[in-house]
């Protein structure tokens, strides 16, 4: 709708300068009384609708239909009304007169009016409609949920995700994300506002890290089904798009600048934590906004009840008594700083930066003796076009992002019980960089009535293309011992990789009843480089020590895979649905390059495998999704979603023992003994892993609860070629100790694997609580209760977690809006101070005892 700086002025006036999304719905309005259409218009775009009064007497709407922005609809539903409209918020419109507006005049209308959207975030979690009503695996966090209780690592934020766990302790602020039982190296997708972080070290435990601040986040969306569209390009298990603040996030509706501050301290070393973010609209043309954020936590105490942690893989028990109570400590600086150019109606401009800077100390052994000393850096740039003419065909969005995460680690040296120096110090420098680019489109076509319904068809299609590079460098101490600069250098390898792939998915669907899905993605990788394999026996004259053989590795492969999926509606509330997926992994840098041998003087060396395999994996599931309102009382909401799921993977990836070439005679004629190496290798047969999952909810108001249920099992059976190398082997090469004679293989069996980390055979958390006083006091408990599954790889060397204990930890929280710009929160994580370890990445450390924070946050 057309109109006069006046109009605009005004409209300004009484709404600030904020703009509605550029979100196309498909609208199927018909001509109607104003008042109906409206709500049918909130009901489509989630906006809600604010009326100063009744509508004019008879106002009457044209008819709205077909694929486009909420404004563009809105223009067109007021256009014969005389009205006009404007943006209080990015959810939330006001109908106002224009000539009473411009004027002056004083309005002939009685009190306000507010037409609600339908769709709503209810909960203990604010979890939004749009989960319950996405025919596939999703699932939100939202801000509200993590501003909750402070946390104090990242990894906090998803404990009440169902299918999704951590693999990293409370000492390390890096993440690792397991999606439905998968993670690493790429399986899981987890991103930067779009931007990927493929960042692997070799460690114990887990190996691939993603560095975040909880406190710049928006929201944290969980992707399990739908891989067939950008960011699904060599992942396999989901994507993870973390989203930081913006200015919406920031502002509140119909400010032109402010911003928001939480100052946090608590007990158990919990001893700062504290952030400021503020945004500035400009103009309507521009808007900006920046946030900062600062933690300082300690060398926490662990729990004092139920002190059993866990039994290694060569089955000795350890517990809070016989692990070192000292778990060191965090100190964190994160930032970011965002541009959004509105350049015209049709087109926007996003520019990012997010970044933060983590000093922190953690052990890296089972005993918790030894520490390592890191300084992390990350850098995340992002610059995303939007291209929306209001043509059904045409919503085009690309983006271009460069990300870099860099770790300083300095390893001290390590001595005997005498005082000597067993192995030299190492300072060793990790970086990884990953520039990306992706575009893709969406088109709709409509079609004309089928019945008493509308139909349609839409075409989602795009492209996109990452390349990592990592870099690796170690100096020595010089304090002497054992230790080489190639060990550090091997074991998380440089190198270079490029993966990129294309997609098309058709969508048709019927008056919102049902719908049809059917997509192709193709995928292709390519990696080379230049490696080497040695041995530790003396008499094979290839030693590690000399250089070893050259290796050159030339890894590329292609895949095409389908998707289809398909819903049903048959009663309104209740959606039925099923998805079929392929996805083919492809190995990263870590996993293709490997070589040299084990920190210290160990005589493990790492053989890079030349005919390294991708993973393809295929997983099916079906669910039901429940949204239903005014169910117990007016007002109230129940949502739910339930999903079964099965996963095959061929060629699964992991690090395995496998046998040096050469042999060694201990004891001339007597004693043959065949030396370990280890390598990464594709399992020869499939493994599964299946499960259930479930989050529902319940919101009155004035009390809410709700919960999630994770039930996961793997089978794998862990067989595997040891001969990952085109050499000669010993005749000997595959066999254990055996005098006068040769024993059974020891080697291609699943007591051979260094671990693969399992997650919880059952998950259960729950989430309940009231909101007294007007809703301004809140107060509430969760519980989380967790029984494991073995982690698989047990083999005498090893020292992973093998078996984590049962736990259970109660968490309290609390706010209180002391006034619009003010609030109160207070929370008690882990109440009954229990003793445990999150056992999916092989965690060596206890997690944090009984901490109670408190926090101040404000508006201004």
């Amino acid at each position: 709708m057309s109109q006069s700086v006046d109009t605009v002025e005004a409209a300004q006036a009484a709404a600030g300068s904020a703009v509605l999304p550029n979100t196309v719905y498909r609208f199927d309005i018909d001509a109607q009384p104003l008042a109906t259409a409206l709500v049918a218009f909130s009901r489509i775009s989630g906006i809600d609708v604010v009326l100063d009064g009744r509508l004019p007497e008879g106002a009457q709407s044209i008819a709205v239909q077909g694929q486009q922005t909420a404004s563009d609809a809105l223009d067109r539903l007021l256009s014969q009304s005389g009205l006009d409209w404007a943006a209080m918020g990015p959810t939330t419109i006001r109908v106002i007169d224009p000539v009473s507006s411009v004027t002056g005049d004083a309005p002939t209308l009685t009190a306000p009016v507010r037409v609600t959207a339908t769709t709503r975030a209810l909960g203990p979690n604010g979890t939004p409609d749009g989960v319950f009503e996405t025919p596939g695996s999703v699932a939100v966090i939202t801000r509200e949920s993590m501003r909750k209780s402070p946390v104090r690592e990242a990894r906090e934020i998803f404990n009440n995700v169902a299918g999704v766990d951590i693999s990293n302790d409370a000492r390390d602020p890096g993440l690792t994300v397991n999606v439905r039982g998968q993670q690493e190296m790429g399986r899981v997708n987890v991103n930067i506002d779009g931007a990927r972080q493929n960042y692997n070290q070799l460690t114990h435990g887990t190996t691939s890290r993603v560095y975040i601040d909880p406190a710049l986040l928006a929201e944290v969306e969980i992707e399990k089904s739908n891989l067939t569209q950008n960011g699904g390009a060599g992942a396999s298990a989901g994507i993870v798009t973390m989203r930081t603040l913006n200015t919406q996030d920031i502002l509140d509706d119909g400010e032109d600048w402010g911003g928001k501050v939480n100052i946090s301290h608590g007990t158990n070393s919990y001893d700062f934590g504290g952030d400021v973010s503020a945004g500035y609209r400009v103009s309507p043309k521009l808007d900006v906004a920046a946030a900062i954020s600062r933690k300082v936590v300690g060398n926490y105490r662990a729990g004092a009840h139920n002190p059993g942690l866990f039994t290694s893989g060569i089955g000795k028990f350890y517990s809070t008594e016989n692990s070192r109570p000292k778990y060191t400590f965090l100190r964190q600086t994160s930032g970011l700083l965002k541009a959004n150019v509105y350049l015209n109606d049709d087109q926007e401009l996003n520019l990012g930066y997010v970044g933060s800077m983590s000093d922190y100390a953690k052990t890296n052994d089972v005993n918790n003796i030894y520490t390592d000393f890191n300084e992390t850096e990350t850098h995340t740039l992002t610059a995303k076009h939007n291209w929306n003419p209001g043509s059904d065909l045409i919503n085009l969005n690309s983006s271009l992002y460069w990300t870099r995460t860099e770790n300083h680690q300095f390893r001290p040296a390590r001595f005997s019980a005498s005082g000597a120096v067993t192995t030299d110090s190492f300072d060793n420098h990790y970086t990884l960089d990953t520039t990306g680019a992706d575009i893709s489109n969406r088109s709709d076509i409509a079609f004309d009535k089928i019945g008493d319904g509308l139909s349609s068809i839409s075409f989602d299609y795009g492209s996109e293309l990452f390349h990592d590079r990592a870099k690796t460098t170690a100096d020595m101490g010089g304090q002497g011992g054992y230790g080489a600069s190639y060990q550090v250098e091997g074991s998380t390898p440089s190198g270079e990789r490029d993966v990129y792939g294309g997609y098309v998915n058709a969508t048709y669907g019927w008056n919102d009843m049902f719908s049809l899905t059917g997509g192709l993605r193709y995928d292709r990788y390519d990696l080379n480089g230049d490696a080497f394999w040695c041995e530790t026996v003396a008499a094979s004259g290839n030693l590690c020590s000399d250089g070893g053989t050259p290796l050159d590795i030339d890894l590329s492969e292609s895949k095409v895979s389908p998707s289809f999926g398909a819903s049903i509606s048959p009663i309104e509330g209740v959606q039925f649905f099923a998805n079929y997926r392929e996805n083919m992994r492809a190995p990263t840098i870590q996993e293709a390059m490997l070589s040299g041998d084990h920190i210290g003087n160990v005589g493990i060396p790492f053989y890079s495998n030349a005919n390294l395999k991708a993973e393809e994996s295929e997983t099916k599931e079906i669910g039901v999704n429940f949204k239903f309102d005014n169910v117990l009382q007016k007002g109230d909401g129940f949502r739910a979603k339930v999903a079964y799921f099965r996963s095959k993977i061929e060629n699964y990836t992991t690090i395995a023992y496998v046998p040096q070439p050469t042999t060694e005679v201990a004891i001339p004629r007597l004693l043959i003994e065949s030396k370990m190496a280890a390598a990464m290798v594709n399992l020869t047969d499939p493994v599964y892993v299946n499960g259930t999952e479930m989050e529902l909810s319940y919101d009155a108001g004035e009390y809410y609860l709700g919960g999630t249920l994770t039930l996961s099992d793997m089978d794998l059976q862990g067989d595997y070629n040891p001969f990952v190398l085109d050499a000669d082997y010993d005749q000997y090469a595959n066999t254990g100790l055996s005098p006068l004679g040769v024993g059974d293989p020891i080697y291609g069996g699943s007591n051979q694997l260094y671990g693969i980390y399992a997650t919880p055979k059952r998950k259960y958390t729950l989430d309940g609580g009231v909101r007294l006083f007007d809703q301004d006091l809140v107060a509430g408990m969760r519980a989380t209760f967790v029984y494991p599954q073995d982690n698989f790889g047990s083999s005498s060397s090893s020292s992973i977690v093998g078996q984590y204990f049962k736990y259970r930890i109660f968490d309290f929280y609390s706010s209180y809006e002391i006034n619009e710009n003010v609030t109160v929160r207070f929370a008690v994580n882990n109440m009954f101070d229990e003793g445990y370890v999150q056992g999916t990445g092989g965690t060596y450390a206890p997690s944090p005892g009984r901490t109670a924070v408190i926090t101040l946050s404000g508006n201004f």
